[in-house]
């Protein structure tokens, strides 16, 4: 009797929390048409709501949309580039918005000044982003052997953006020393109010054609969002870095240390459109002009293309670039890599 009355309850509660989150409601077509749902975003001109009776989202026009009536909290960006967080939003009348922001108090925009709506989910998984995918390749000639892998995690608050990221590449054919290389980094954004950022990050690199066993480069600065929404974001950021680099002895003179420590000025601009469909775009550029070393100067270049594929799997293909104007004895200017991969992400 216990377990028929508890299994009762149970269901009674799953109910009861499905209804409350289909009581959102939307009218349209000058009033005459209305569902009710669950609110969940509107992107590029399209308002989406969730419902109980369709297996897939209904999608309506955002300027045909006369009436909202919601309790959820979202994040809407405007077409000034100004982000309110933890939103409520109401309709005043058709046309016209009233968006009451926990941080930002209360405003009145046009519905067209809206570009992004996205329904505000505050559980940690939520905020959490994970991806890791791997490549391999085999050729018999010289027994070539060609193993690379990627990794990343991040986590995003409406202040906070974190991110980690990991790249290796190995190499090995018969006859040739192998070939090495890591790249890795951590950053810490804090989004300050009209589209300014402060961040600071640490980066890792080390690879055999630079003679590199490690450079480690600090960074801290600030920057600017020209393009802020919550399908990409495009931002310049400048600051200054502190680097040291451990090098390999040089192979034409072992007994020179070619060690360095240095101060230098950065410069970068990063662009991420993370939802154009099923593709993703990532590109960042960096200029590291030397403040201690006359005349030198460094560059790094990155750009990843991913494509979604069912289950969250996806296929990924990018490149990564190092420039040193100044290398060491013995190691060339320029390293570069191409990847792809086969991945799975959070």
């Amino acid at each position: 009797m216990l377990s028929r009355i508890t299994g009762i309850l149970i269901i009674f509660l799953m109910v009861s929390s499905h209804a409350l989150s289909q009581n959102d409601t939307l009218r349209f077509n000058n009033g005459d048409d209305l569902i009710v749902g669950e609110i969940k975003e509107m992107t590029r001109g399209v308002i989406s709501i969730e419902t109980g009776y369709s297996d897939s989202d209904f999608k309506i026009e955002w300027d045909k949309v006369t009436e909202i009536r919601t309790d959820q909290l979202y994040t809407v960006v405007l077409r000034n580039r100004v982000v309110l967080t933890s939103a409520r939003i109401q309709m005043i009348e058709p046309g016209r918005l009233r968006i009451l922001s926990e941080a930002d108090g209360v405003q009145e925009v046009n519905v067209i000044d809206v570009v992004n709506m996205r329904q505000l989910d505050s559980s940690f998984w939520s905020k959490l982003s994970a991806n890791v995918d791997i490549g391999y390749s085999l050729t018999k000639a010289n027994n070539l052997k060609q193993y690379n892998a990627n990794a990343g995690l991040g986590y995003k608050t409406d202040k906070w953006i974190l991110n980690s990221t990991y790249s290796q590449v190995h190499s090995r054919q018969d006859g040739v020393d192998p070939t090495e290389r890591m790249d890795a980094a951590i950053r810490g954004d804090y989004q300050l109010p009209n589209s300014f950022f402060t961040g600071a990050a640490v980066n890792f690199l080390s690879n055999n054609e630079q003679l590199l066993n490690l450079r480690t480069t600090a960074q801290v600065g600030g920057g600017y969002y020209f393009v802020r929404s919550l399908s990409m974001y495009w931002n310049g950021f400048a600051g200054v870095a502190y680097n040291n680099e451990d090098y390999e002895p040089s192979p034409e003179d072992p007994s020179v240390d070619n060690n360095r420590k240095s101060f230098e000025g950065v410069l970068g601009t990063e662009l991420n459109m993370y939802d154009i469909g099923d593709l993703n775009f990532f590109m960042n550029a960096y200029w590291y002009p030397s403040l201690t070393e006359a005349n030198r100067h460094r560059a790094d270049f990155k750009m990843n293309v991913k494509y979604d594929l069912p289950l969250d799997f996806y296929v990924s293909a990018g490149v990564t670039i190092n420039y040193d104007n100044e290398p060491v004895q013995g190691a060339a200017e320029t390293d570069y890599v191409l990847q792809t991969g086969f991945g799975w992400e959070l």
